[in-house]
């Protein structure tokens, strides 16, 4: 019967017509014929107001034209076509995201990832605009989900990574980041956030490889080469530091810590009269930029001009009432220039406005010292140990203190405290040249020299990351492979960044 009535020309439904006609308004947009197909889409509309292909299909026709107010309006009537489709509250809350109408968006968003948590596009959509509207907490989950349902995809990577960054979870964030730059190694802000998370471990090598690939990816971002000065400046490497700062001036004028950065460098690199003619334009151009004050009156502090420094970090400090830095350096300068009296109160400002600073518990407590309030003094030297259990001149003072009041026990105790740091610090001082030695080896060839400084390292310094690093890369080289993943593990552990990495030792 099917087969005769077929012969017979028996004409197709009007269910089909409609599927076939929609298929032809998705050619027609594909060949970028928006209108004709908006029009074909429409004509079905008419006969089946409420057919959910239809008014879905219509919807991602007016969004690619721009009419977000109209894609809007053809989400809504597929969501109440068919309310338990995920597919169409996620594009509701896409188009409404565009909008800036963020509430609706998100909301829609959870809407359709309690209809179909694995819709990952729903996943991806709700943690992306939970991140930008910086609500990390909430991002999290989501986009853990969306790289979960969808591992190559670059961007969830992407996103993902950016969050654990900026919650603190660095190595996590550094393994998501590596992974999107894999999957798409043109994808900018992948670099910048691999090179900024790689900097934050302490791995400036590949910090500086991903922030140089961030900028030559997109030069026109001018984070990328503020980011590469930073990265630059803190390796050592400050006249290609100083350029890049350059570069990013010429480049983007109006951006902000551009300025503000090279000058910082020009002062690393000892160029404290650039630096000053520099930050003296910005703070007259920004009157109110108090870190311009403040690198100014740092400036001129280290060129010795002491009165134009004092009323530069007086600036600072009324600009800016919760830094700490301001009024611990001009409290700094005050006790300089033989002005205890006055810096005492400056040191208490930094101490309440930041107090885990244990600088300022050390120089408040170096002006009572001198000042003879001996317990006030001790005091802030506990209060600084106890912040920087490693600070070596606060335990000799401690220890001096101690011995005036006569407790010799609490300053024997003191004192071979600060003389087991000192000795520790020189250990971790030979330990980093004993790498550097046994890198400049094993790139000359000389393996078995190379294993020697890597192990003497190691003892100098058992918790040196590097060092165990270096040393495996050396055994892998020497064919001692059981060995060398022993080390790589151990660097690992104390520098989770650690991965191996082609021509590095």
């Amino acid at each position: 019967m099917l087969l005769a009535a077929a012969a017979a020309g028996a004409q197709p439904r009007p269910d089909g017509m409609a599927a076939a006609r929609l298929r032809e308004a998705r050619q027609m947009a594909a060949a970028g014929r928006l209108e004709a197909a908006v029009e074909a889409v429409e004509e079905i509309l008419a006969a089946s107001p409420t057919r959910y292909d239809a008014v879905l299909l219509l919807g991602e026709l007016l969004e690619a034209r721009g009419d977000l107010a109209g894609a809007t309006a053809a989400y809504e009537r597929a969501v109440r076509a068919r309310s338990g489709s995920a597919v169409a509250h996620d594009k509701l809350g896409f188009v409404l995201g565009r909008q800036e109408r963020i509430p609706e968006a998100l909301a829609a968003f959870s809407r359709a990832i309690k209809l179909d948590p694995m819709l990952f596009e729903a996943q991806y959509h709700l943690g992306a605009t939970r991140w930008w509207t910086r609500d990390l907490t909430g991002a999290m989950a989501p986009l853990r989900a969306a790289v979960r349902i969808r591992p190559d995809h670059p961007e969830a990577r992407y996103y993902f990574g950016a969050t654990l960054r900026q919650s603190g979870n660095l190595p996590e964030a550094a393994i998501q980041l590596r992974e999107a730059v894999r999957l798409a190694p043109s994808l900018a802000p992948a670099h910048l956030q691999l090179g900024v998370t790689l900097q934050a471990l302490g791995d400036m090598e590949g910090a500086l490889a991903s922030l140089k690939r961030a900028a030559a990816l997109d030069p026109g971002v001018p984070d990328a080469l503020n980011s590469l000065g930073l990265a630059l400046m803190q390796s050592g490497n400050g006249a290609e530091a100083v350029d890049t700062f350059r570069r990013l001036i010429a480049a983007h004028p109006s951006f902000a810590s551009g300025r503000l950065n090279l000058a910082t460098t020009l002062m690393h690199q000892g160029d404290l009269g650039g630096a000053v003619e520099l930050l003296e334009v910005v703070t007259a151009d920004q009157p109110d930029n108090a870190e311009a004050f403040y690198n100014l009156g740092v400036a001129l502090k280290q060129r010795d001009d002491f009165d134009r420094a004092e009323v530069a970090l007086r600036r600072a400090v009324t600009l800016a009432p919760r830094l700490g830095d301001p009024p611990f350096t001009l409290g700094v300068l005050l006790w300089q220039t033989g002005r205890s009296a006055d810096a005492e109160p400056m040191f208490r400002e930094a101490i309440a406005r930041t107090p885990d600073s244990a600088d300022a518990h050390y120089m408040l407590a170096t002006v009572l010292k001198a000042d003879g309030r001996v317990d006030a003094a001790m005091t802030e030297l506990r209060a600084a140990i106890r912040l920087r259990p490693d600070s070596i001149e606060a335990h000799q003072s401690l220890a001096q203190l101690l011995q005036q009041r006569g407790d010799a026990d609490g300053a024997r105790h003191a004192r071979e405290e600060a003389d087991r740091l000192a000795r520790r610090k020189a250990d971790a001082q030979a330990s980093a040249f004993a790498v550097s030695v046994g890198r400049q080896k094993l790139k000359a060839g000389d393996r078995q020299v190379a294993i020697v400084q890597f192990r003497e390292a190691i003892r100098l310094a058992p918790d040196n990351a590097d060092a165990h690093y270096a040393l495996g890369v050396a055994l892998q080289q020497a064919g001692a492979a059981a060995e060398a993943r022993q080390h790589f593990e151990h660097a690992r552990k104390l520098a989770p960044y650690l991965y191996p990495r082609e021509g590095r030792p």
